[in-house]
């Protein structure tokens, strides 16, 4: 048997450079730093909106210590507010009054004369009591009738009630005489002169004046009385019972 032995030296490969090789060399490289850039940017954008966040819980965090400033300074402006409506209700209290105490006066009939008249300022009504007596040929409840249509037409009272009404003898004349107890409102503001009232009709709303009273309706049967003396208060023995406010 025999054996070859080949003592020839073998030829070494040479070292080619595959192009496709190299090409996604270079694309793992470009994508590798492309994700790092990308990463960092992200983080980068991160750290801001964390520091973004904590600005505004800071900010947060000094207003709710605030609140309780806030809340106090509320209450105290309320306050102020509610000092100053007393203040102001106080400064034009007397002229309110006045200007009501003069309207009564004006749609008071000569023959009535009131016994008490209260004004209540946290309600805004008016409740008066009094007596309409049988004078000059005026009956009693006719009287009390116009009474209630004059204040109606009034521009400082509203929704005018006759709570009572009853038949009495006005002493010592023996006058024929109807007591009743009346119940209003007032406008306040209109009544101290801060607002106008609101014109019926549209109409322009007029100053009130003692000439301007509501004529009264003559009493069933008799005929009115033209002319009439505006002064007609009780005749001579005729005085109205004692303690009690002749009308003007």
């Amino acid at each position: 048997m025999t054996i070859k032995v080949d003592l020839l030296p073998t030829e070494r490969k040479r070292f080619t450079f595959d192009p496709m090789m190299g090409f996604l060399l270079v694309i793992i490289i470009l994508c590798t730093v492309g994700f790092v850039l990308y990463g960092s940017k992200l983080q980068n954008d991160i750290e801001a909106e964390k520091k973004v966040v904590a600005d505004i819980e800071e900010q947060i965090k000094q207003i709710e210590q605030n609140l309780p400033v806030i809340e106090d300074l509320k209450a105290q402006i309320a306050k102020l507010e509610d000092e100053i409506k007393v203040i102001e209700s106080l400064v034009y209290d007397p002229v309110r009054y006045g200007n009501l105490l003069t309207e009564v006066g004006r749609v008071l009939p000569t023959n009535v004369w009131l016994s008490t008249l209260a004004i209540e300022p946290g309600t805004q009504s008016i409740t008066m009591n009094g007596t309409a007596a049988q004078m000059e040929g005026k009956q009693p409840l006719a009287t009390i009738a116009s009474l209630m249509q004059g204040i109606d037409e009034s521009p400082y009272f509203t929704d005018a009630s006759l709570s009572s009404t009853s038949q009495t003898m006005i002493a010592p004349s023996n006058l024929l005489g109807f007591t009743f107890q009346i119940e209003t409102h007032y406008n306040p503001d209109v009544a101290a002169g801060l607002a106008e009232a609101a014109p019926e009709g549209g109409a322009a709303p007029e100053a009130a004046s003692p000439a301007a009273a509501p004529a009264e309706a003559p009493a069933e049967g008799t005929s009115p009385e033209a002319g009439a003396s505006p002064a007609a208060s009780p005749a001579a023995g005729e005085s109205p019972s004692p303690g009690a406010t002749p009308g003007t």
